[in-house]
């Protein structure tokens, strides 16, 4: 390889409705250029076998004790990611040197040493014939670190594209949401709390919906203010005090009480002010916010965001750059910086105990 790198990233985040793929080229530091972007949907029974699965883990006890069927979700989901890895590289008419396999986070628990990410990197790398690097929050745990976010490395790379003389905050929302701090100086990230998951698995609990297609059923709903206000400092929603979540830590029944649109409508605003209460308390001098992540399609809780911010709100897509595949197209980054033997993580992002590298390569062909 020269010091380009051609790298693919695949990531399937805690939505779980399919794979997101990104194709780049870049010399793990300043240059960038993205080849292709695309998405596959997960085939409707696999979600839910993987939904389910994931729903009742607490522990890596409870894996240990489902190793059968973790085993056999894993090779589905490997074997999703193989044939994923083809169709984009035939549409696109290109060869990659590495392949970015984030995986299938099934449970996150950094405070206990562990965070795990489903996917046979050996696996993926015999199908597809690449060299496959994975393993990405392992090493970072390893020293002290949350192992999450780990964009903000990449983060960092567009900001210098988008605004190479000031400061901005990427703002994330995914299931989870999440921030990085970019400026001269300083790289500063952490989950801020719920993103999209309160919503969807509410919807999904009560009347089989997987989302609210932009926010419309929230805006058809009243706040319940007096909700908001009994849970808005349960210890779960305290983000001063965490630095990462794990998805099955949030839980909506605090809504439970409530009409439909309204219990909808009650958790866009509650995700929102729980954002833009950190935000504000922290950053309220940098003036630009760069929303990427699913989220930011919810037209309702971006209205909510933009009414609760003290700054310029603007979307990823105004960039150029199309918000749906920031993290794929981070993970192929964080492939090549791995590959490289950059350092992915950072005290002030991870809270790592120093910058350090982080994915593992895997050969198997």
């Amino acid at each position: 390889m020269d010091n380009i790198i051609t790298s693919l990233g695949l990531m399937s985040g805690t939505s779980m409705d399919g794979i997101d793929a990104s194709i780049i080229k870049s010399d793990g530091a300043s240059h960038l250029k993205i080849i292709a972007d695309d998405f596959f949907v997960y085939k409707p029974d696999f979600k839910q076998k993987l939904r389910n699965y994931i729903s009742n883990i607490y522990s890596l006890e409870d894996i240990e004790n489902s190793i059968d069927e973790y085993k056999k979700l894993e090779n589905e989901l490997t074997l999703y990611h193989s044939e994923i890895s083809k169709k984009i590289l035939a549409k696109h008419d290109t060869q990659v040197d590495l392949v970015g396999f984030h995986g299938q986070t099934i449970i996150h628990k950094p405070e206990k040493k562990y965070s795990v990410q489903m996917g046979n990197p050996n696996l993926l790398s015999q199908l597809i014939k690449k060299e496959v690097v994975f393993n990405f929050r392992k090493n970072d745990i390893k020293n002290n670190g949350q192992g999450a976010p780990l964009a903000p490395i990449y983060h960092y790379l567009l900001s210098k594209i988008i605004y190479p003389e000031e400061s901005c905050i990427f703002l994330n929302i995914g299931g989870i949401s999440n921030f990085t701090y970019c400026n001269e100086d300083e790289l500063i990230a952490k989950d801020i709390g719920p993103g999209n998951v309160l919503i969807d698995e509410y919807l999904k609990k009560t009347k089989n919906i997987e989302f609210d297609k932009d926010g419309l059923i929230a805006s058809s709903g009243t706040v319940n203010i007096d909700t908001i206000n009994q849970f808005i400092e349960h210890d779960i929603y305290n983000s001063k005090n965490r630095h990462s979540f794990d998805r099955n830590e949030f839980d909506f029944n605090f809504v439970k009480g409530l009409i439909f649109e309204d219990a909808v409508a009650t958790l866009n605003y509650f995700t929102a002010l729980i954002i833009s209460n950190y935000l504000n308390e922290n950053f309220s001098k940098c003036s630009k916010i760069i929303l990427c992540g699913g989220g930011r399609k919810n037209k309702k809780l971006t209205d909510n965001l933009k009414i609760l911010l003290k700054n310029n709100i603007f979307y990823i897509d105004d960039f150029n750059f199309d918000g749906d595949f920031i993290e794929s197209q981070a993970f192929a980054y964080l492939a090549i910086r791995s590959y490289l033997k950059k350092n992915i993580s950072f005290p002030n992002t991870t809270k790592v105990s120093k910058p350090i590298t982080g994915g593992e390569i895997f050969k198997n062909f």
